[in-house]
């Protein structure tokens, strides 16, 4: 039985409500696990990045050629990588006397820390992923601008093989501040080299 790969668990490790709440972000980011706090990071500095708004900008193209979905990959590691996976349902409603379709896009926002060194049967988003957060948010299509109305999901989640067994929370910590370590020297990397405060 050489090849199969073994099943997965999946652990989800919450995010303090706060972060979308009427705290000031600094304030808020302080009441998070030390931990999640440079992966959140490094996602809100790639939904910022120069790529993801020129596709979101040029959405005709984009739509007309049938792409609702795209993403972009950042290095960490030889082995990690850090993926924003960006997903537009169109959201489409009948008016009233059923000649016409209003669309009402949303975009599912997810940051997928993923690792050539694994294989999943089965995964959500993308077959080596090892760290998982969610946003959700909209683009304003007539003004060209967003993304807008972004809130981040209430968890982040962490995919392990079932052989941690019992020692699965210490797996999840001991996952979560690899990935935070690496998403920390980025940010720092990044914040040097585009001169951002």
């Amino acid at each position: 039985m050489a090849g199969l790969v073994p099943a997965m668990t999946e652990i989800s490790v919450p995010i303090p409500r706060e972060i979308s709440s009427k705290k000031h972000p600094k304030t808020a980011m302080a009441d998070i696990n030390p931990d999640l706090k440079p992966i959140l990071e490094m996602f809100a500095a790639q939904l910022k990045h120069p790529n993801v708004s020129s596709v979101l900008k040029d959405w005709k193209s984009t739509i007309s050629k049938g792409i609702l979905h795209f993403g972009r990959k950042e290095p960490l590691d030889k082995d990690i990588d850090f993926n924003v996976l960006i997903y537009t349902d169109l959201n489409p409603t009948a008016a009233k006397s059923g000649k016409r379709i209003t669309l009402e896009p949303t975009l599912e926002i997810v940051g997928v820390v993923s690792n050539r060194k694994l294989a999943h049967e089965k995964f959500r988003y993308l077959r080596n992923e090892m760290v998982i957060v969610r946003a959700s948010g909209r683009w304003d299509y007539y003004k060209n601008e967003g993304p807008l109305d972004l809130k981040m999901g209430s968890e982040v989640t962490v995919r392990l093989s079932n052989d941690t067994g019992p020692a699965n929370r210490a797996a999840t910590a001991e996952v979560l501040k690899l990935v935070g370590k690496l998403c920390f020297s980025w940010v720092v990397v990044n914040k040097m080299t585009s001169g951002a405060n």
